[in-house]
């Protein structure tokens, strides 16, 4: 036996293989970097080309009606009248009445606008940081690093729209529900939780949805909530709807329910596009298949952004295979009750957030009879990305190639309507500055 020849062949492995983990661990370290890089790219995306922003009556309503109801007009009892033929509460108004305050331009507000859907996925970044256990904290990061740079929630980042100013509340929600076993979380809860439906009627359904599986969670898991703190800020919350129930009794409006909507199940449709970044035909419409042939080399097209559709594609038909297979693996473990409420009471909250809202908000939604649009999930941010994350996570660089692909439509998305002043073709219709430039302006507010 060869002591010394062994011992050297030993050690030589050792270092070969520790070399190899700490290489490991470097890459690891450094993908999970990109996490800031990618957040930050999000809020430049948001901020930059503003003027660019869509102009349209719903956006022109909004900043009319608010300015107004600062500079020596009425004031708004009620918001915009909703797709779902019913108008929304007065504070879907009166929140951007708060910033004509300070301003007074369409450009101006639309900073507004994309300065609360900064302040919301930072908020998102510091509750995680605080609240969420090292285990899952990754996979919420990556999620917020993906909805940062997604197509459509940067352009919904970017509107004067009710809508676009929902996930503050829903960051709101999240947190005090996180923090309910306290009576400052429950009562920040009860207070974000009824003004989130004030701001857009999806808003109902989220924090309908929040409620009732927490009531299930917390009866399972024994789980203490403050629950008189909810109802006390609930109650001071909801104190906006009784101009808007006063107007709704006396003004009663045709809806769109239909019992034809309770079989389209659009919210899991939308749910599934939002998180892979297939969605941008929501926007620009006939235009999309001029748009992906870009970039062009002279006057040749390269089509980077339609093989970029087909590896999203891709990866969705993977994901859903995960899922499939998923479901299928674990159907078993849920063929009594008592196993259901055994799971639902060791959910961690990656899992407790995302069944809150694919099985309340998703199944409320859609059993309601109302007709789901694709910008009825803002009030989910971020979740579809969380959830698509979850599926991916345990393959890092096919995580980062999905979320690079889907930054390089976003930026060729703001890039197009800059250089096209819009699209005219597409529901973004023309931007605001090349409408200012073709026409003088017919309001002044300073």
């Amino acid at each position: 036996m060869n002591c010394g020849g062994d011992c050297f062949h030993f050690l030589f492995l050792y270092t070969i293989e520790k070399k190899k983990l700490m290489k490991d661990k470097i890459s690891i370290w450094e993908i999970d970097n990109l996490i800031w890089v990618f957040i930050f790219l999000g809020i430049v995306l948001r901020l930059i080309w503003l003027p660019d922003m869509e102009w349209k009556g719903d956006e022109q309503w909004m900043f009319e009606h608010s300015q107004q109801s600062v500079h020596g007009g009425q004031f708004p009892l009620v918001g915009m009248e909703s797709s779902g033929g019913i108008v929304n509460p007065g504070l879907s108004v009166w929140i951007f009445s708060a910033m004509s305050f300070v301003c007074s331009t369409p450009v101006g507000m639309a900073r507004g606008v994309a300065m609360i859907n900064v302040i919301s996925i930072l908020g998102f970044v510091l509750f995680v940081m605080k609240k969420v256990g090292e285990k899952e904290r990754m996979i919420w990061l990556w999620g917020l690093a993906l909805a940062s740079v997604s197509p459509l929630a940067v352009l919904f980042s970017r509107k004067i729209w009710e809508q676009d100013v929902i996930v503050l509340f829903s960051m709101l929600t999240i947190v005090g529900n996180a923090y309910r076993a306290k009576r400052s979380g429950a009562f920040v809860w009860g207070l974000a939780g009824a003004m989130v439906g004030q701001i857009h009627m999806s808003g109902f359904f989220y924090a309908l949805g929040l409620v009732v599986f927490t009531v299930v969670h917390d009866l399972t898991s024994k789980q203490r909530t403050q629950w008189i703190w909810w109802f006390i800020g609930s109650v001071i919350g909801g104190v906006g709807l009784i101009p808007w129930v006063l107007f709704i009794s006396g003004h009663p409006h045709p809806t769109t329910l239909a019992w034809s909507h309770l079989l389209q199940f659009s919210f899991y449709f939308y749910w599934i596009i939002d998180g892979l970044g297939l969605n941008i035909m929501y926007s620009i419409r006939k235009t999309f298949w001029e748009f992906i042939k870009w970039p062009y080399i002279g006057e040749m097209p390269t089509y980077l952004l339609g093989l970029i559709h087909v590896f999203l594609a891709a990866v969705g038909l993977f994901s859903i295979k995960k899922i499939y297979f998923h479901v299928k693996n674990n159907s078993k473990n849920f063929k009594s009750w008592e196993s259901i409420k055994g799971y639902i009471a060791k959910v961690n909250m990656n899992e407790f957030y995302l069944l809150s809202i694919l099985l309340g908000l998703g199944v409320f939604m859609n059993f309601s009879g109302v007709m789901t649009f694709q910008h009825y999930l803002i009030v989910a941010f971020p979740f579809s990305y969380i959830f698509i994350v979850k599926i991916l996570f345990k393959n890092k660089k096919l995580l980062l190639a999905l979320i690079s692909a889907q930054m390089i439509i976003t930026i060729s998305f703001l890039v197009y309507v800059h250089m096209h002043d819009g699209i005219e073709k597409g529901d973004y219709g023309k931007s605001w500055i090349s409408q200012q430039n073709s026409k003088p302006v017919e309001h002044d507010y300073k």
